[in-house]
């Protein structure tokens, strides 16, 4: 079963080769960039490919120069809505995606072994475009790699610690969040300290709402819960079960921003 594209021709080239064009011409665009140590995820923004094409271009150039240790990436996207406000994150049904490019597979192996390991995952059909959408960047500067692509509501479970455990078994992270609203830079300057209060104790993670150390540290009103700010604890906390403990700003416009989080030499 292939989930088919359902926005080819309206956020990004239908067409094979204005598409592969189009994705190479924003990577190639972008500032070439490297990280002092081993890399564990990135975010990026979503949107149309005009929209976020650009910014997201830093992130998947920097994929091109760096090895990874294994052939699952996990793609991480807000989901805009739960089923029965299911505290799980969604994956589709479907055994693979197709792109105009070719398809890209759903890593089923993947998910049993998060299923066993305590993770909740719910199989429901994704109409949204976030996973679509970044998948030709994938195809084109990852090529044939097996990907996880998980939606996470925003009252998704993130607090388990199966989480933790899953993290070793995952490749590279990729995380499509755009940052919340008004605390643009307050969010910048977090990730790029990575605070170590983020990690201790109950995980703000378990909590979306009590992002607001993370999302605006000084702001009188705690940020709502998103599923773009579930993405994030979520990339974060993997990340740092990786062995993160740096954040480096890629590129950033308004909202939407590209980082690369790793472990240090």
């Amino acid at each position: 079963m292939v989930r088919l594209p359902r926005y080819a021709g309206r956020h990004y080239f239908a067409d094979p080769g204005r598409l592969r064009a189009s994705v190479e011409s924003f990577v190639e665009d972008a500032a070439a960039v490297s990280v002092p140590g081993t890399l564990c995820a990135v975010v990026v923004p979503h949107g149309a490919h005009p929209e976020f094409g650009s910014v997201a271009g830093h992130a998947y150039k920097l994929l091109l120069s760096v090895p990874l240790t294994s052939e699952l990436t996990v793609l991480l996207a807000p989901a805009a809505a739960a089923p029965d406000d299911s505290r799980a994150v969604l994956c589709d049904p479907s055994d693979a995606y197709a792109t105009p490019l070719d398809l890209i597979g759903v890593a089923a192996a993947a998910l049993d072994e998060l299923d066993r390991m305590g993770v909740a995952i719910m199989r429901a059909p994704d109409e949204e475009p976030v996973i679509e959408n970044h998948l030709p960047f994938i195809q084109v500067a990852m090529g044939d790699t097996q990907c996880l692509p998980l939606r996470v509501p925003a009252g998704a479970d993130l607090g388990t610690p199966a989480w933790d455990a899953a993290a070793s078994r995952f490749g590279l992270i990729i995380a499509a969040a755009n940052l919340p609203l008004s605390h643009e830079q307050a969010a910048c300057d977090a990730i790029e300290r990575l605070d170590e209060r983020f990690f201790t104790g109950e995980a703000p993670a378990a909590r979306p709402g009590g992002l607001k150390g993370l999302f605006g540290a000084g702001s009188r009103r705690p940020a709502a819960p998103s599923a773009d700010a579930a993405v994030l604890a979520l990339a974060i906390r993997l990340a740092k079960a990786k062995g993160a403990d740096r954040g480096r700003l890629l590129a950033r416009q308004g909202r939407l921003a590209a980082f690369a989080l790793y472990r240090a030499r």
